[in-house]
């Protein structure tokens, strides 16, 4: 059981004190089947006047932390543990029925699931449906972990991540690309 240490700074600097907002702080990993966190530890400077720990409704862990002080210096100082237990193949097989895509929910797995398949955004131009049937085979049924893998290197391959202070999620067709190689692999980036 591989034990891994991650260690996570974050600092901010200015020119003068300036007074903090409320922070919300998600550093740590969720314990699951394959990972287990033995140890965790947040230190922040300057010493947050409230520290406290929610869960999103995602199940993240979520440290929300409140100032009463200014200062020209922020530090989120993270170390965590965690038992690492990864599974050494994809664990679908070829004889189970979501290995190749499509694939069809049973019945009565069907109304849990109806809620993360359904799309969350409005894609009326078909804009988001072009670039996903681009990780597609076009002559046959497509592996769904080759899917899976695919979008997951072609959003690392051709986005960009940009700070921006607005809250909230953004719909994925504000999402700009990077990388003009990988521009030519995923069909439109807005």
């Amino acid at each position: 059981m591989p034990l891994l240490t991650i260690h996570h700074k974050t600092e901010y600097r200015y020119n003068r004190p300036v007074a903090f907002g409320e922070h919300r702080i998600m550093l740590r990993p969720r314990d699951g089947h394959d990972l287990r966190v033995l140890d965790s530890r947040l230190d922040i400077v300057p010493e947050p006047m409230s520290l406290r720990w929610i869960h999103d409704v995602f199940g993240n862990s979520v440290a929300i932390a409140n100032f009463d002080e200014r200062a020209d210096r922020l530090t989120f100082d993270w170390h965590v543990t965690v038992e690492h237990n990864p599974v050494e193949e994809f664990a679908l097989t070829p004889d189970d029925p979501a290995f190749f895509y499509p694939f069809v929910y049973d019945d009565e797995e069907f109304p849990d699931l109806v809620q993360y398949i359904t799309p969350q955004y409005a894609d009326p131009g078909g804009e988001l449906s072009e670039w996903a049937r681009g990780f597609l085979d076009e002559d046959a049924p497509t592996p769904t972990f080759k899917i899976l893998s695919g979008m997951t290197h072609g959003i690392r391959e051709a986005f960009e991540y940009r700070k921006r202070h607005e809250q909230g999620t953004r719909h994925p067709r504000s999402t700009r690309c990077g990388r003009a190689a990988a521009a030519a692999a995923i069909t439109r980036c807005s």
